[in-house]
């Protein structure tokens, strides 16, 4: 059996569209033309392949949005106070005082009465108040206290600086949660470098809070005494805190609260009601998404679930190791890293005049990296240059706060009259000289009344799953297949079995004989019409044998008159 005869076999019997009628055709005109035809299909067929492929090796992805109604875990709520240090602790205490040397440069610097160099940068930056750009330059000493306080606050340390921090009792008076008293058991403190000592509600994994009810009677309710003020009208506020309140950060358990990118400022005088919208969110992973478990470095000082802003904290850390060669204390470092020292240094193993500035200016070096927008190059740009992707699981809280005066006119802010209980203006509390006005107006100033509570038991699940997927693939394929080409299982599997006979073919050199049984020399059509042939030419034969031999005869009978006649004709002798 030859090659052309398998490819011709193949045609015959192939359900291909097309490659019968191609064998088959009875001239070389309806050859070309089902040729064309067929080649026409296959090209659109292969087009079609090549745009799956390219959707596919795209990974594309859908999100399923689905809406559930059912009990919640609360969230949990830390506060803070607006104001890190009591400033009357810090006046009085030897071992603070570096912040109440940066204090008193400050004020200096605020009132223009700052008459020569110092060692935070004030002076630097009065000096460029002749551009006529005074406002921004208030800014900037602002923000050049702020990061010297913490600098400074980072070189106390925590245990150094907690007389002078807020403790539970100071900071919130009274705490309920769906009408029942909570207390400081379930509050987690927590130390922030900006705001200091806060408090985090329901943070411990053993508490277990949820609510099966919306609204703000089923929610959690603070009274907050940030007190600016003390009960005797003596300021405690550092100089350099500008607003008098509470920043309030709402988060799933185990998350980084990120006070200072997330909180939300509540202030004094008001009752601010924050209602919640929770939304879940499910990504996938590569090749499908860009979501991560963990940060993408291996290693983080946050020993906290991931979320996109602890990878920016951790990332914006390590740059400022590179170019400063010390920590910020804004973001958590590792043991073996030390805090940038807040003041000018004298002395510098710098290169450069740019290396020299950020090892004695650490102050100057920090405020570089938060990158400017003016600035056609800025410093560090954490979308583009830390390669954070977002969780894969994330529940987020969409927040609504609406305001109200408090506490209003006549209100007991609260009803027990023990003395030193700050949250009573009962008239037996001697607090205030049993004066309930003076107890009222110390409350419009220093205190305020906090609510966090679900608007609605109903949340929304985002779910991302692939778009294209080997399914979706194989039913394309077949569609295209069977649209273009006709082809079916039946089809692929004729293409297997062809090439299978070709391989054999080819490796016994064209030397193979299939030697068909004999049921199938019976129903072979092709057989079946050689032998009718042969039938036919056979009985052709003798048809025409027959013939001959009547026409033989016949000569010979017309041969035998003719002599005949002849010898009639001959005269006798």
């Amino acid at each position: 059996m030859g090659l052309a005869q398998v490819l011709h076999d193949f045609a015959n019997w192939s359900t291909v569209c097309g490659v019968p009628h191609i064998a088959n055709a009875r001239t070389k005109a309806w050859r070309i033309f089902w040729s064309v035809v067929f080649i026409g299909m296959v090209s659109m067929f292969i087009y079609q392949l090549y745009t799956m492929i390219v959707k596919f090796i795209s990974f594309p992805t859908n999100v399923n949005t689905e809406i559930f109604f059912e009990e919640q875990d609360f969230p949990v709520v830390t506060v803070c106070n607006s104001n890190p240090y009591k400033y009357s602790v810090i006046a009085n205490d030897s071992n603070l005082a570096s912040i109440v040397n940066l204090m008193e440069v400050y004020k200096e610097a605020v009132t223009k009465s700052l008459a020569s160099d110092d060692a935070y940068g004030f002076f630097e930056i009065m000096n460029t108040e002749s551009e006529g750009n005074v406002s921004s330059n208030e800014y900037q000493i602002d923000q050049l206290a702020w990061e010297a306080l913490a600098l400074e606050a980072a070189q106390l340390g925590e245990q150094q600086l907690a007389p002078a921090l807020y403790t539970f009792e100071d900071l919130i008076t009274d705490c309920t949660f769906s009408g029942k008293k909570c207390s400081a058991a379930d509050f987690t403190r927590v130390y922030d470098p900006i705001y200091g000592a806060c408090y985090s509600f329901n943070e411990d994994a053993s508490l277990r809070y949820s609510t099966n009810r919306a609204g703000m009677k089923f929610g959690l309710k603070l009274l907050i005494t940030v007190s600016q003020y003390t009960t005797s009208l003596e300021k405690d506020f550092l100089p350099t805190t500008k607003m008098a309140g509470a920043r309030v950060s709402i988060q799933p358990r185990g998350i980084h609260p990120a006070l200072d990118n997330n909180g939300i400022n509540v202030g004094v005088g008001h009752q601010t009601a924050i209602s919640l919208t929770s939304t879940r969110t499910r990504r996938m992973k590569e090749p499908y998404g860009k979501c991560v478990d963990n940060d993408p470095t291996g290693t983080s000082p946050y020993k906290t679930g991931y979320t996109l802003e602890t990878c920016f904290y951790n990332c914006r850390q390590r740059e400022t190791m590179k170019q400063c060669n010390c920590a910020n204390p804004r973001f958590k470092k590792f043991d073996s890293q030390q805090w940038c020292l807040p003041r000018k240094t004298d002395s510098a193993n710098a290169q450069t005049q740019m290396q020299f500035e950020n090892q004695n200016f650490p102050v100057k070096c920090l405020k570089s990296l938060r990158g400017d927008q003016s600035s056609a190059t800025p410093n560090i740009c954490p979308l583009n240059d830390c390669s954070c992707g977002p969780p894969c699981s994330e529940i987020s809280y969409l927040t609504t706060a609406s305001i109200l005066k408090f506490p209003a006119e006549g209100y007991f802010v609260a009803t027990n009259p023990m003395q030193g209980v700050a949250g009573s203006c009962d008239n037996q509390n001697p607090t205030f000289n049993k004066d309930q006005r003076k107890c009222r107006d110390w409350y419009a100033e220093n205190a305020l009344l906090l609510q966090v509570f679900f608007e609605t038991l109903k949340y929304e699940s985002y779910t991302e799953v692939p778009n294209y997927g080997i399914s979706a693939v194989l039913n394309d394929l077949g569609g295209q297949a069977g649209l273009w080409l006709g082809f079916s299982v039946i089809s692929v599997i004729e293409v297997c079995a062809l090439i299978i006979m070709l391989g054999l073919f080819c490796v016994t050199c064209g030397k193979l004989k299939v030697r068909p049984d004999d049921g199938e020399l019976e129903e072979d059509e092709r057989i079946k019409d050689v032998e009718e042939v042969k039938k036919e030419l056979d009985e052709a034969d003798k048809h025409d044998k027959i013939m001959n031999d009547d026409e033989s005869d016949d000569d010979d009978d017309f041969d035998d008159g003719i002599r005949d006649n002849n010898n009639e004709k001959q005269p006798k002798p």
